[in-house]
């Protein structure tokens, strides 16, 4: 973890330093497009001066045509012409300059463009380590949080296991004693061990029943205790709490006892077609 804090620190400052480069080269661009703009107005003015420098120009060629034609020049034209040929050559050199500024401020701004363009790749590379990073430390710590709450359950489950271990040695001890006293190790294991005989005592029993069932499934026990396999008669249900033993018929739902078809019955035909039930 302190390896991968390390690395992000060195990607944040690596980071940082190409977004200070990238702030100086827009700020390089802005200043050079500025003085781009500046230098087009004078190119403006430039054009404007050229405009004028002609028309100046033309106007020499006439005082000139005039001076030959009449052989003497005007003071005040050629006081003028000389003015702004002056003129002319102080704005032709002031516009050298500034297309010289121009140039060289192209030239910077192209350099700085080149240097922002080559800085992209290692800023997006950067960036995605740097993500990259980012995700694993959280998937880390996400295990790790996972892993401290697994490992509190377990904790907690060994203290309740350390807590019942004592209890059985407790009771193991108790028991003990008891053995050495010629008792019981404990009462519910006395009344366990007796409901084991009673169950024992009773599958012994039902096995031996079974077994005297076992030479027919028509058996009866009798209320006297035995067994037969003749049909029950009223007289079998003779109460014996009863201070007058009368025998108990089987009332309003005795059993239905249908008897045995006769040789008759060959004579008697189910009817094939039946007549519909009309009302």
């Amino acid at each position: 973890v302190n390896s991968q804090e390390a690395a992000i620190a060195a990607g944040n400052e690596a980071l940082e330093n190409l977004e200070r480069e990238t702030r100086e080269l827009k700020s390089g661009i802005s200043e050079a497009t500025r003085q781009l703009c500046f230098q087009k107005k004078e190119v403006l003015v430039q054009k404007k001066m050229e405009d004028e420098l002609v028309t100046l120009q033309l106007e020499v060629l006439l005082i000139g045509s005039a001076f030959h034609q009449n052989g003497a020049l005007p003071s005040v034209p050629s006081i003028l012409f000389f003015g702004l040929e002056a003129n002319l050559a102080e704005r032709e050199r002031h516009l050298l300059e500034k297309e010289l500024i121009v140039d060289q401020v192209t030239r910077l701004s192209k350099n700085l463009q080149e240097q922002n363009d080559n800085c992209k790749p290692d800023k997006l590379s950067l960036a995605k380590k740097l993500n990259e990073l980012r995700s694993h430390i959280i998937d880390t710590s996400r295990r790790l949080m996972a892993t401290s709450a697994e490992l509190s359950m377990k904790q907690a489950a060994v203290l309740c296991l350390q807590q019942e271990v004592k209890e059985r040695e407790l009771q193991m001890d108790r028991c003990q004693r008891r053995l050495e006293q010629g008792l019981p190790p404990c009462p519910e294991m006395e009344e366990e061990w007796r409901r084991m005989l009673r169950d024992k005592k009773r599958r012994q029993r039902d096995k031996e029943e079974r077994e005297r069932l076992a030479d027919g499934d028509e058996w009866k026990r009798l209320p006297s205790g035995q067994y037969t396999t003749a049909a029950g008669r009223p007289d079998a249900y003779i109460p014996h709490a009863d201070p007058l033993p009368l025998p108990k018929p089987y009332g309003a739902q005795a059993p239905f006892k249908p008897c045995q078809p006769g040789a008759n019955m060959r004579h008697i035909r189910k009817p094939t077609h039946l007549k519909p039930f009309e009302l």
